[in-house]
């Protein structure tokens, strides 16, 4: 049997608080929401936060928060998800797409002090858990809306993925290291933005809010985040000893600390076709680490960004999660110290 790249890891406890839930009278926003909302906060270390039905509201959400005007320029990584751009069209704002670094992956800010016009926000979504050099992103002197979606319990320095913007999203879908079965959740890290926050999550429809369906299951997972950082820590160390014996390399964050583990992100030497046909052969299943992004999709201009398009062609993910087990976490070591 082949192992996938994602798979939410849902233990018989979860599946018991969502029975639970189940047999209420609440479908819609309720009791294990705001539970859910209070138990996030706590274990973040959020002044304030709540749970929208998806990532794209969130974001919107804090675009919002930010009060920022029609014609705006926002700078976003080009690895940044493909919907980023969807939420720029929709407050009719102007993007400015940031290159990566060749090595981390992380958005290189030098093209902001190049840019015709400044931008007056920084969309920074933390592709493949890789946090930027903190100094650099306070240098910018612009609000910062931070993506931990993949990078939560990453950290540079003193400073911890989610500390870095003035607000956080933390996307729930399926695969990340908290899942709720989709949706995401908002956070402030200050007072001044908690009280921004707290009256946009008061003038919120229901529709966007998240149900108590989703939030059951996100709670119970909350419970079991450490462990399973630990977890894919562990495995992450294995898999890079491994790989250390080939010509590849992995994703590697460049300033001092620890990037997420979202999942396992190779830089390949070789060309992506024959390794993926490789690994398929050996039964574990790869992913392009960035098909879904914005330079992925064709959304960032022609002859702009070369670097991302080069991590485009060249990154590809092997799986990293707790369903594994010893046996599956050997298979994936196997073929990465095989790899062509």
């Amino acid at each position: 049997m082949s192992i996938p790249v994602f798979r939410s890891y849902i233990r018989r406890k979860d599946m018991d608080t969502v029975l639970n839930c189940l047999v209420t009278d609440s479908v819609g926003p309720g009791e294990y929401l705001d539970r859910f909302q209070k138990a996030a906060r706590e274990s973040l270390g959020f002044d304030f936060g709540f749970a929208l039905r998806s990532p794209l509201s969130a974001l919107l959400a804090a675009l919002d928060a930010l009060a920022l005007a029609e014609g705006d320029v926002v700078a976003l990584p080009a690895l940044a998800p493909a919907y980023y751009a969807a939420a720029l069209r929709e407050r009719r704002l102007l993007p400015l797409y940031l290159d990566a670094d060749p090595d981390s992956g992380a958005p290189d800010f030098a093209s902001i002090a190049s840019a015709a016009a400044k931008p007056k926000a920084l969309l920074l979504f933390e592709a493949q858990g890789v946090l930027p050099d903190p100094e650099a992103v306070a240098a910018l002197g612009i609000p910062v809306i931070e993506d931990i979606s993949q990078s939560l319990g990453a950290y540079a320095g003193e400073r911890k993925a989610g500390s870095l913007g003035q607000l956080a999203i933390l996307g729930l879908e399926h695969g990340g290291l908290v899942t709720a079965g989709g949706g995401a959740l908002l956070f402030a890290q200050a007072r001044r933005d908690a009280a921004v926050l707290r009256n946009l999550a008061e003038s919120l429809p229901p529709e966007l809010r998240m149900t108590d369906y989703n939030a059951a299951l996100g709670l119970a997972q909350l419970r079991e985040l450490e462990a399973s950082i630990a977890k894919r820590r562990e495995l992450a160390a294995a898999f890079a000893q491994s790989l250390a014996r080939t010509r590849h390399r992995i994703l590697a964050q460049a300033v001092e600390g620890e990037a997420g583990f979202y999942s396992f992100p190779v830089v390949l030497d070789s060309g992506m076709k024959d390794v993926r046909a490789y690994a398929k052969k050996k039964e574990v299943e790869t992913e392009a680490a960035f098909e879904d992004s914005l330079v992925g999709r064709g959304l960032v201009p022609e002859g702009e960004c070369p670097r991302a398009r080069s991590l485009l062609m060249r990154c590809l993910l092997f799986p990293l999660h707790q369903r594994l087990g010893a046996a599956g976490a050997q298979k994936v070591s196997k073929v990465l110290a095989t790899l062509p």
